[in-house]
């Protein structure tokens, strides 16, 4: 991403991935090591920043539902 280009953000789908992690029984921090990257990350994304295809496909394996469920624009 050029450096004077902001993330994208989605709050919306941020909560999905929230509600969907904690019905999985799992914090912030075991959805982040599992999945391969930091707390922070994971926060910054249930907040509503929008994650590279690639780790919204680890998150969607890790939670086991559809990448489309959790990022796309339909619940």
């Amino acid at each position: 991403m050029p450096s004077d280009q902001k993330p994208t953000r989605a709050p919306e789908r941020g909560h999905r991935v929230a509600q969907v992690r904690k019905r999985a029984g799992l914090t912030q921090q075991q959805l982040a090591e599992r999945v391969g990257v930091g707390r922070v990350a994971v926060a910054r994304i249930e907040a509503g920043t929008v994650p590279s295809v690639a780790l919204a496909l680890r998150i969607a394996r890790e939670l086991g539902r559809p990448v489309e469920a959790l990022f796309g624009g339909e619940r």
